[in-house]
């Protein structure tokens, strides 16, 4: 008896195809597995990498999609996450359903005059730098290929969909993790007093409380010689700083393995209260701060 196939009836790119096999229908990713295949040619399951069950009725708009006029709009967002791939390696088979569906429907509304806006672009650049950069890539190849102009702010969504299919999460998570972010920026910043500071500052803040949050999440615990001279010159600093670590672990009191963490991040935050002083100083009009 010979093995089951599965019959292409799309193909998305090099590294995946739309098949069929009885009476399901699924994404199949593989390493070149769509190179070169033609609708109706039969892939054996030992070609198959990755399988993925949510090609359903209730997919409408997806379905939608496929049954739509535009297939080179398909076929260039299909390519561009091949090359997303390329960059980050393997993606989980749902982004060539749910990355697609959602960049088909971006360029639509780019092209009928629809603003795309996205407040958190600065913390998910942060907490998500290899993704971003990705997805700088998939936006390349869909500007140059489609001839629209997606803005920056899409980037940061595209963002979230790649962490979200290299980690067969939810795109939910990523995004609470950002919000995460921001929760957190804003507090040290309302709690040193400079809730509104220029571009420049206030990234310095995201990107020292995105790489704090990794390391705490991962336990890489940094040292700090100067523990007790930082805790006493710098009181307010170190307990500002106590308080997000105690919030970027989620429980309290600290362990005292991340004394050293506190003492870093105290120090970062007093010199950070002095940048945004001096900010202040030198241009009274940065007290407006940022609009986020």
């Amino acid at each position: 008896m010979s093995e089951p196939a599965y019959s292409v009836t799309r193909v998305f790119g090099n590294n995946a195809v739309l098949g069929h096999c009885g009476d399901d229908t699924r994404v199949l990713v593989g390493r070149g597995i769509g190179f070169g295949r033609r609708v109706g040619q039969e892939i054996p399951l030992d070609e198959v990498q990755h399988q993925y069950f949510e090609i359903k009725p209730t997919n409408v708009r997806y379905l939608d999609l496929l049954n739509s006029n535009d297939q080179h709009t398909l076929d260039v967002c299909n390519e561009a996450i091949d090359r997303a791939a390329d960059v980050l390696g393997e993606l989980h088979p749902s982004v060539y359903l749910l990355l697609v569906e959602h960049l088909a429907f971006t360029v639509q509304r780019l092209r009928e005059g629809s603003l795309i806006r996205n407040p958190l672009i600065d913390e998910i650049r942060a907490a998500f730098p290899d993704e971003f950069m990705a997805a700088e890539v998939v936006v390349r190849h869909i500007d140059s290929h489609l001839d629209v102009e997606l803005p920056p702010d899409e980037t940061a969504f595209i963002t979230l969909h790649l962490n979200a299919a290299r980690t067969d999460a939810s795109v939910k998570l990523p995004l609470r993790q950002a919000n995460d972010l921001a929760e957190l920026v804003k507090f040290a910043a309302e709690k040193l007093g400079h809730p509104n500071t220029s571009p420049t500052v206030h990234g310095e803040l995201i990107w020292t409380l995105a790489r704090l949050t990794k390391r705490i999440q991962a336990g890489a615990y940094r040292g700090n010689a100067a523990v007790r001279l930082i805790e006493r010159d710098l009181a307010l600093e170190t307990e500002v700083a106590s308080q997000i670590i105690e919030k970027i672990l989620g429980s309290t009191p600290l362990p005292p393995e991340v004394v050293g963490e506190v003492a870093h991040l105290a120090l970062f935050l007093h010199g950070w209260k002095q940048d945004a002083s001096y900010e202040i100083e030198i241009n009274p009009a940065n007290q407006k701060g940022v609009t986020r």
